[in-house]
C-alpha cells in the first residue's frame, strides 16, 4: 500500500533514538533508499503496522500516532490537502477527503454521514479489520482534528470516537488529543462523530478560485490512478476471503467478481500486476501478523494461507523473511 507517513516515522526515531537506529529499522523493513525523504513509499500493509509499532518502541513513544500528527509536515498530502485548505467549510473539506482519498492510497475506504445533527466521518480497509494498525488510525483521527482545528479556528470536540485496534493500556494522551474521553476499541474501523454546527465552521483559507483549480487537477489525477487501484484492492480482497478454501485461483476470483478470466488477467497486467504476485503478498502479510501469535500453531497458519500441507508454507516463510517461523517468534 502507499503510506505518507513513512518519512515522518523515521524522523521521530532518528530525533529520539539516533540516526543509526533509524538506518536500521529503514533496513529491517527493507524500505527504499530515499525513504527518509520521499513523500510516499509503497510498502505492505502488515509492513506499515510493523515499521509503526517499532518505531514507538525505539522512539520511546506510547502514542506515535499522536505525535506524527503534530509534526506531519505541512503539504504532506498534496493536492488533496490544498483542496481542503481551500474549501468553504470543514464539512466541504470532509467531502473532498471521501471523494479523492484514491489520491492517497489504494485500500483506504472512507464514508461520510449525518443522523440527527451528528457528522460522522469513517476510515476503513475492506477485509482488514484492524486498518491501518494502532499508530496508523490513532493518526488519523489526530491529525484531522489538528488540522480542522487550525483552518476554522473552531474547537472540533467528537461527541465519541472509534478504532480499529484494540485498546492499549493507557489512553491519556489519544483522549488528549481527541478532545473527549468517549472512546471505544475494536470497532473494525476508525470513525468519530461531531456536532453539525461544528462540521459547519467556515475554513479561514478558503479560495473559492483556486479551489477549482485544484479539484480539476485532482479530478485528473483521481482518473488515472483510480481504475487501477480499485481492481488490485478488490482482488486483494477476494484473495483474503478464499484463502481459508484452498490456493486462491484467477479463475474463482474472476468468477466471485462476476468477470471473466480474460478481463481480470488484462485489468491486473494493466496496472503491472501479476495475480499470483498478489497472492503471495498476501499471504506474507497475513503470515507475519499469524507467526507473532505464539498460541497459533504453524499447521493452522499454513491451513489459513491456503495451504494444503506445512512444509510449503515453511518454505515460503523462509522466502519471503529469511528466517523461519520459530526464528521469528524467538526475536
Amino acid at each position: 500500500m502507499r503510506s505518507q507517513l513513512v518519512a515522518p516515522t523515521l524522523a521521530v526515531v532518528a530525533e529520539h533514538a539516533g540516526a543509526r537506529a533509524a538506518s536500521a529499522l529503514a533496513t529491517e523493513f527493507a524500505l527504499p533508499v530515499d525513504a527518509a525523504t520521499a513523500a510516499e513509499v509503497v510498502l505492505p500493509l502488515a509492513a506499515l503496522r510493523g515499521l509503526l509499532d517499532r518505531a514507538a518502541e525505539l522512539a520511546g513513544i506510547d502514542e506515535l500516532g499522536v505525535a506524527l500528527a503534530e509534526r506531519f509536515p505541512r503539504g504532506g498530502y498534496g493536492v488533496l490537502e490544498y483542496t481542503c485548505r481551500s474549501a468553504p467549510t470543514i464539512r466541504a473539506a470532509l467531502e473532498r477527503i471521501v471523494r479523492y482519498v484514491g489520491l492517497l492510497n489504494e485500500l483506504v475506504v472512507m464514508s461520510l454521514d449525518e443522523r440527527d445533527g451528528v457528522v460522522v466521518i469513517e476510515q476503513r480497509i475492506p477485509g482488514e479489520p484492524a486498518c491501518v494498525g494502532r499508530h496508523g488510525n490513532a493518526f488519523f483521527l489526530s491529525y484531522f482534528l489538528a488540522r480542522a482545528r487550525e483552518v476554522s479556528h473552531a474547537p472540533m470536540v467528537p461527541v465519541r470516537a472509534w478504532f480499529a485496534h484494540p485498546a492499549p493500556d493507557d489512553v491519556a494522551a489519544l483522549c488528549q488529543a481527541l478532545g473527549t474521553t468517549h472512546v471505544r476499541f475494536g470497532a473494525g474501523a476508525n470513525g468519530m462523530a461531531l456536532p453539525a454546527a461544528q462540521v459547519d465552521a467556515p475554513i479561514s483559507s478558503a479560495d473559492p478560485p483556486l479551489l477549482s483549480i485544484l479539484e480539476a487537477q485532482a479530478d485528473r489525477a483521481l482518473a488515472g490512478v483510480a481504475p487501477a487501484a480499485r481492481t488490485a484492492a478488490i482482488v486483494r480482497q477476494q484473495v483474503r476471503a478464499q484463502l481459508g478454501d484452498g490456493p486462491p485461483s484467477l479463475e474463482g476470483v474472476a468468477t466471485s467478481l462476476r468477470l471473466t478470466r480474460r478481463t481480470l488477467q488484462r485489468r491486473l497486467a494493466d496496472e503491472g500486476v501479476a495475480f499470483q504476485a498478489i497472492v503471495d503478498d498476501v499471504r506474507r502479510e497475513l503470515a507475519l501478523d499469524y507467526v507473532k501469535d505464539a498460541r497459533r500453531p504453524l499447521g493452522e497458519i499454513a491451513y489459513l494461507l491456503g495451504y494444503a500441507e506445512l512444509s510449503p508454507f515453511l518454505r515460503a516463510f523462509k522466502r519471503w523473511t529469511g528466517r523461519t517461523p520459530s526464528q521469528v517468534r524467538e526475536g
